[in-house]
This record gives structure tokens, C-alpha cells and sequence, in this order.
């Protein structure tokens, strides 16, 4: 099964570490991004949203060190200006594989942007309004979110797998189920159309298990 992963640090199974300093989580972080990709997911999306601009650059460096050019391809998440410096000052071969951009949470850099670079990018659609958006930008691919519970939007009620599946028929492209992903529910996802799932919280534990059953899936 095609698999996309959410990073996020907080997760990471070491106690309070979203209270530490960025110097302090970076390495345990790097060295988790690269057990996941061991397991080889279609993508990492490298989402830590706290992080300045500087230091999600700093640290999307040393995650490509780490993970190389291999079979899982590494993707920027929103951090807009830092991205416009990073195509800016490095060469092409340095550039992030691909982008995914959270319109709610970021502005500042425009599609019209994305598309000059040419880079393939993503977006999330939390409903029919964004889902027309991403048809009529011609958005490469999307996740579809939230489909069930999950830890990441407490509170908000989930859309379900007939929200799923009307997005896969709607969009004409590639689309991942996102929110509340597990091993119970990931075929579900695929038998209501989905080309793949995206997770969080499940790929950021030392127990890989439930990412790799998916992915064999």
C-alpha cells in the first residue's frame, strides 16, 4: 500500500520532548526519520510547524543527508519563505523532492509560485469547497482529511469514508486518506478509493510494526 508519513517531534517517544530545545530533539528526531524511512513509505513529509524558518531548513538538510536518494522521496511541508531562500541559494540536486502545503495554516507563497518552480506539490481538503480548489488548480495530489478520529484535531468530528470516497471520484488524481489511520481501517480506505493513506502519530514510535504491516498491505 502506497503510505505517506506526518512527521512530528512531539511524538517521539522520549518523554516531554516537545518542552526541549530544538538542538536538543533534532538528532533522535533525524535518527527516527531515517528508521522510517528504512521501512520505505512512498514519502516523509517533514511537518514541524514550531520550527522558525531556519531551523526547519537546517533540519530538512540533515534528514537528506540521512536519508539519502532512495525509493522514499522527502517532502518540504508549508515554511514558505524559508523555502523561497532554500531554491534560491542551493542547487537544483539539493531541492526538496516534492512540497505539501497547508493553505489554512501558511500563506505567503502563492501556487502560481509552486507551479513556476516546478515541483510537485500537495495539499490537504477538509472538504467539497478546498476539493474544488485543488481541481481547479490542478493540484498534483491531496490528502483527504480527517476520515476518522484522530489525536491530531481533537473534538472534531471526522468525515467518514463517504467523504473519502466522493473526493477520489471527484478529484481524477491521486488522493490519500488522512486522519486516524490504523491497521484495522487502512484497506477501507483503498476499497472507498483512495490511492493510499497518510499517517502521524503511527509512524513516530519506536515500534515500526503497524507502519510495515501497512505498507505490506
Amino acid at each position: 500500500m502506497k503510505v505517506l508519513c506526518f512527521t512530528d517531534h512531539t511524538l517521539l517517544p522520549d518523554g516531554k520532548i516537545e518542552d526541549l530545545a530544538y538542538r536538543v530533539w533534532k538528532a533522535p528526531f533525524i535518527e527516527a526519520v531515517g528508521k522510517i524511512a528504512d521501512e520505505h513509505p512512498e514519502g516523509i513529509i517533514i511537518r514541524e510547524k514550531l520550527l522558525s524558518g531556519i531551523d526547519y531548513t537546517d533540519l530538512y538538510i540533515d534528514i537528506k543527508k540521512r536519508v539519502g536518494s532512495g525509493k522514499t522521496r522527502l517532502i518540504w511541508h508549508d515554511h514558505y519563505e524559508a523555502l523561497t531562500l532554500f531554491l534560491k541559494y542551493h542547487p537544483s540536486e539539493e531541492w526538496p523532492d516534492e512540497l505539501f502545503f497547508s493553505r489554512r495554516e501558511a500563506g505567503g507563497m502563492s501556487i502560481v509560485d509552486f507551479r513556476k518552480i516546478q515541483l510537485k506539490y500537495g495539499m490537504t481538503v477538509h472538504d467539497v469547497n478546498e476539493l474544488a480548489d485543488a481541481k481547479r488548480e490542478k493540484v498534483p495530489f491531496i490528502c483527504a482529511s480527517n476520515i476518522f478520529e484522530t489525536s491530531c484535531k481533537p473534538g472534531v468530528k471526522p468525515r467518514g469514508l463517504d467523504f473519502l470516497r466522493e473526493t477520489a471520484k471527484e478529484f481524477g488524481g491521486p488522493v490519500y486518506a488522512l486522519g486516524g489511520i490504523n491497521t484495522s481501517n487502512a484497506a477501507s480506505c483503498i476499497e472507498a478509493g483512495a490511492d493510499g493513506v497518510a499517517v502521524r502519530s503511527l509512524c513516530m514510535k519506536d515500534d515500526l510494526s503497524d507502519l510495515r504491516e501497512i505498507i505490506a498491505m
